[in-house]
């Protein structure tokens, strides 16, 4: 081989190399964001989901306490109904 050749051959292996990591930096620069943006899109995605379910929860929270006042008040006046009963056992005895 001649030495013109040799260097016409090396420049060409250059430009190849050096096209083949071009290419690959802009496909990383071009993939890299966009794989971060669907990342967040993933998040927030998952934080509405977890807020939803929050507030169903405290919704159903809510809901039971004031069933458990209801019972509450239910459970007292079937205590006085009950006493009221024992007094007039003890008065009829």
């Amino acid at each position: 081989m001649s030495p013109v050749r040799l260097a016409a051959y090396d420049d060409g292996m250059i430009w190849s190399f050096g096209s083949m990591g071009f290419i690959l930096l802009c496909a990383v620069l071009v993939i890299w964001p966009t794989i971060a943006v669907w990342r967040a899109k993933t998040m927030m995605s998952r934080e509405s989901d977890y807020k939803s379910i929050a507030e169903k929860a405290v919704i159903a929270q809510q809901d039971m306490e004031r069933e458990l006042v209801e019972v509450r008040l239910q459970l007292n006046d079937v205590s006085d109904r009950v006493k009221t009963v024992e007094r007039v056992l003890k008065d009829v005895e």
